[in-house]
């Protein structure tokens, strides 16, 4: 059984795993640091899921709920990185998890700590990933999926999770905030197990993101590029990122840890505002971002719900907060599907968008980019976006003015 406790990342204070993850220090919510660690010999070969992981996640062997999550491709991509000036590029292809998203990895551990606790019911809030995730996990573990959507919510995710069996529920209002603040009132209320991936909540549920950082490492022989660039909306991802390599850095195994890079939708950008501010993360609480509107759905979150990792993995690696306009997110979503042939959803666009921006402060940089979720949970959506098809008689005369 791992052992692990509980760490704040804003003033070093640890604490006993308890009912409260905020830091009695300093009030900022704590993160799980597991003092277990796998063998060496785990980062010398290719892993058969996140689990080859298994004694750096908070979870007894008898509870773990697995679909297969993790072990995804690291894809280099040599015509975009041409393109667009970087030395190197690579894009970890998160889009091969069992529900097409990163969020596999961090609902698996979630719902293996509820049946660790002994819950029937999970609940979570979710526009679109997280709700897939939560319902298929449910459905392995033989527990019940409520799934609480917001505005942001895409239709086909949402019959995704519909079709696990999960109880989808949408909620009127555009604010991620006050849908966590009826999803926890229904847990407490009703003894469901709030699944939300928002670790200022529950750190149990962003744990998996951590086996996406091992991963790169094993990939990358230990030679890691210079900016790991991830997608934010609460920032669970890139600060589980972040936490993984600082357990590699712990181990004795990475001595540099990337610089990390978060990329948001400049029409729901907290990230960028606080890094710009300054602000620290419980101040950042009290100034959420008004009327989130993005078609980047996924990242649509008006406050960072995990802003207590995702701010100091930015400030502490000299890394970068960066916002692209719909349009930009839009164009690299085609980009990266016509010139390397992978279809991510606009949440994950929001990356290849933020690349010129990067490469403008850093020329020639090495970089690895995680698309989180894949375009074809939303092919209606990206239908709409496209020119008619050409319809011709079956002649070659018909075919030779069209090609």
């Amino acid at each position: 059984m791992p052992h692990f406790f509980l760490i704040c990342h804003g003033c070093g204070a640890e604490a006993d795993i308890s009912d409260s993850v905020a830091c009695a220090a300093c009030g900022e919510p704590m993160s799980i640091l597991v003092h277990t660690r796998p063998p060496d010999s785990v980062f010398h070969a290719r892993p058969d899921s996140m689990w080859t992981y298994a004694e750096a996640l908070p979870i007894a062997p008898d509870c773990i709920v697995s679909l297969g999550e993790g072990a995804t491709p690291l894809v280099d991509a040599p015509r975009m990185a041409a393109r667009i000036g970087a030395e190197r590029l690579w894009f970890k292809n998160e889009m091969a998890n069992p529900t097409g998203s990163f969020k596999d990895r961090q609902i698996s551990v979630g719902i293996a700590h509820a049946r660790a606790l002994g819950m029937d019911t999970v609940a979570v809030v979710s526009s679109g990933n997280v709700a897939c995730a939560a319902a298929a996990y449910a459905a392995r573990a033989g527990m019940r999926a409520i799934v609480f959507a917001h505005g942001h919510a895409a239709a086909g995710k949402l019959a995704q999770a519909a079709a696990y069996g999960g109880h989808v529920i949408r909620v009127d209002t555009p604010s991620a905030q006050a849908v966590f603040d009826l999803c926890i009132e229904a847990c407490r209320v009703f003894g469901w197990y709030h699944l939300s991936t928002a670790g200022m909540y529950e750190p149990f549920n962003v744990e998996g993101a951590k086996t996406i950082a091992y991963e790169l490492y094993r990939q990358t022989n230990g030679d890691l590029p210079e900016w790991i660039v991830a997608p934010v909306g609460g920032g669970g991802l890139l600060g589980g990122v972040w936490r993984g390599f600082l357990d590699l850095q712990r181990w004795g195994l990475l001595e540099r840890i990337p610089r990390l890079a978060g990329a948001q939708a400049s029409g729901c950008a907290p990230l960028k505002k606080a890094i710009e501010g300054g602000t620290p993360f419980l101040e950042t609480l009290r100034d959420p971002w008004p009327n989130p509107k993005t078609v980047a759905g996924g990242i649509a979150d008006d406050i960072l719900f995990d802003g207590h990792t995702v701010l100091p993995a930015l400030r502490t690696t000299g890394g970068m907060a960066l916002a692209v306009d719909d349009d930009a997110i839009l164009a690299g979503q085609c980009e990266l599907a016509e010139t390397e042939g992978l279809l991510c959803e606009p949440t994950s666009a929001v990356v290849v968008a933020a690349l010129g921006p990067l490469l403008a402060a850093h020329p020639r940089a090495r970089m690895a980019c995680i698309l989180t979720g894949s375009g074809m949970k939303d092919l209606a959506a990206l239908a709409d976006r496209l020119p008619p098809f050409p319809v011709i008689p079956p002649s070659l005369d018909a075919l030779r003015n069209i090609v």
